[in-house]
């Protein structure tokens, strides 16, 4: 009813403040669709606030990230989800891991070696002029883009032992302790046939096919008060 009084009266701009906030999540998927739906055959620019990331990447076709009052990056959901300018974005939006790593090689072959691990390839390095090979680089991989592998089939990876897995309706993740005592999440489809492993089975991590590293410069430590 609030949606359609706004829409009556012709606005050139709909502000929507947490609009599907109370709603169970098969009627705010619904909801999502009609809002947009609607947005389109009324042909207004609508802004939204919201703290679902999901809701926020599906809905938009602009998203902005602000932290503590700064814009981090403002840009459309593939670049923002796939294409993360800083490290707070690639950490905020949707989940990541993070790995420290030396650079390798700079340019269209970028490179990063993992402490213990295999050389990955990297898509990104944020604020490459910053950075020279031989560097310290923090790197982020989304749980989506690792697989895992059974260490008798394979030698090749970064090495880790299964802690947990969780069915989590199409998918199953995996909580994956490394061997300096990190932990990792690796997110599998169930349609491409993964299934939960026992606490303790050792598998090796390798990169997605066509998968690949977003790299930031290392943070620097607080300085002392």
């Amino acid at each position: 009813i609030a949606l359609a009084r706004a829409l009556a009266v012709g606005p050139r701009i709909l502000l929507l403040d947490e609009p599907f906030g109370a709603l169970d999540k098969s009627l705010r998927l619904d909801m999502q669709i009609e809002v947009k739906r609607l947005q389109r055959l009324a042909g207004i620019t609508c802004i939204m606030v919201t703290h679902d990331q999901e809701e926020a990447l599906s809905m938009a076709d602009r998203v902005a990230v602000i932290n503590k009052g700064r814009l981090e990056q403002f840009a459309p959901p593939n670049d923002i989800y796939d294409l993360p300018q800083t490290l707070f974005v690639n950490q905020f939006v949707g989940t990541a891991n993070q790995l420290t790593a030396r650079l390798l090689a700079t340019g269209a072959d970028c490179r990063v070696a993992l402490a213990g691990g295999p050389a990955w390839p990297v898509r990104a390095i944020a604020a490459p002029g910053a950075l020279n090979t031989g560097d310290s680089v923090t790197v982020c991989v989304r749980p989506e883009h690792l697989r895992l592998v059974d260490r008798s089939t394979t030698t090749e990876g970064l090495p880790g032992t299964i802690e947990l897995s969780l069915p989590l309706g199409p998918q199953i993740v995996h909580e994956v302790r490394l061997t300096d005592g990190s932990g990792l999440k690796v997110f599998e489809s169930r349609s491409h046939g993964a299934g939960l492993h026992a606490p303790g089975h050792e598998v090796f991590l390798q990169l997605a096919e066509g998968a690949a590293l977003n790299a930031y410069p290392s943070p620097q430590p607080e300085p002392s008060p």
